[in-house]
């Protein structure tokens, strides 16, 4: 339960009604010029759609994320950035991606 209405799903659920919402609202405000005579906009009135099913995914995907991998993206970015301080203070090299 805590997945769907904890403080951070709350977070995300209203940040997929902003963003998907914008985006959907876009589109239609796109559809409104292209149909006025706006050649360029019928291709922004299919792209913002899209936009908005991006964000969607996005927000399946963070939602269902278990606290082990929050921890562990948590853990490496801290380790990524005491890399990176070491690299700037020249104590070691720094690695490439991967």
């Amino acid at each position: 339960m805590r997945r769907w209405l904890g403080p951070r799903a709350l977070r995300l659920h209203a940040s997929l009604v902003l963003i998907a919402g914008g985006c959907l609202l876009a589109g239609w405000w796109q559809l409104n010029r292209a149909l006025a005579g706006n050649a360029l906009s019928w291709a922004y009135t299919f792209e913002w759609p899209v936009f908005a099913g991006v964000a969607g995914w996005g927000w399946w995907q963070l939602v269902h994320d278990t606290q082990e991998e929050l921890r562990a993206r948590r853990a490496e970015r801290r380790a990524d950035r005491e890399e990176w301080r070491a690299a700037m203070r020249g104590e070691t090299p720094v690695r490439g991606p991967g």
